[in-house]
């Protein structure tokens, strides 16, 4: 069951506690995950191919039920309204036939409080920080790949989201445009000061964007470790990727996944009991 906590001082963002879930079909994706997202971390979870880190990021969303165990995300403090958390796909989810800075305040569109100045004025400055106001009246067909992602980021955080889910994100460019849209993410989230959770396959994104990395087991998913990245607030996200610490937990990791590539995904849950 997904539920809101009740916001204290210091509390997480978000917690999951013994979280199991079982697909229609019968294969499991994840099995007894417990794991907590503290404010203002960007939090990383790495694993196996299928071991259930889109399912986690899918159900801490709502989009999919809990199963068993439970997942609390916190409301957003008082003012003015925020959302909970806002989500960020691989796929393209811009409206084709909407200009960017309408994609980029859809959110505004559906939710009361702003006023039509005061939204534009946001958008106008988020898009600024991402080198798009010059494009705002552009369709996303006149975009390039990299400016797609980086409208469809500032669609995500201009709500002002208590927590970001990022899965998968920026999969499908190049890796120049993903550095930049990096630098980008990171000083959009830590000028709104917002909590975030990526799911990713490739390490460096990883190590270069996160404060702590989980790293989750074959199927059923279930947290084997949590690693603290540790290479400061303000790295350079070009440089950094020849320093010492980076290598090393780059070798950690990458050695630690080869090894969990080849456990055997168990199978459906009713071999073992009864499904969530």
């Amino acid at each position: 069951m997904s539920t809101p906590s009740p916001q204290r001082d210091n509390a997480p963002v978000a917690v999951v506690r013994n979280l199991s879930f079982a697909y229609p079909a019968g294969t499991v994706a994840l099995r007894g995950l417990s794991l907590a997202i503290q404010a203002r971390e960007v939090v990383g979870i790495i694993g196996p191919s299928g071991c259930g880190k889109s399912t986690l990021l899918r159900i801490i969303s709502g989009l999919l039920p809990a199963g068993t165990g439970t997942v609390e995300v916190r409301p957003a403090a008082g003012g003015e309204p925020h959302p909970a958390l806002s989500m960020l796909f691989q796929e393209d989810t811009l409206v084709p036939w909407m200009k960017v800075a309408s994609n980029a305040g859809l959110y505004f569109k559906f939710n009361n409080g702003h006023s039509r100045q005061e939204v534009r004025k946001r958008i106008d400055e988020l898009l600024t920080m991402v080198g798009l106001r010059e494009f705002r009246n552009a369709y996303p067909s006149q975009l390039s790949g990299g400016m797609r992602r980086r409208a469809a980021l500032v669609a995500a955080v201009a709500p002002h989201p208590q927590l970001l889910l990022l899965d998968e994100p920026f999969s499908a460019l190049d890796e120049p445009t993903r550095v930049g849209i990096h630098r980008d993410m990171l000083t959009l989230i830590k000028t709104l000061e917002i909590t975030c959770c990526l799911v990713t396959h490739d390490l460096a994104e990883a190590i270069t964007l996160c404060d702590r990395i989980l790293v989750l087991s074959a199927r059923p998913g279930r947290l084997i470790r949590s690693v603290e990245v540790g290479l400061g607030p303000d790295r350079d996200l070009r440089e950094i990727r020849s320093t010492p610490g980076f290598l090393s937990l780059y070798a950690e990791l990458w050695n630690l996944l080869e090894q969990l590539t080849h456990e055997v995904p168990q199978g459906p849950i009713a071999d073992r009991g009864p499904r969530p």
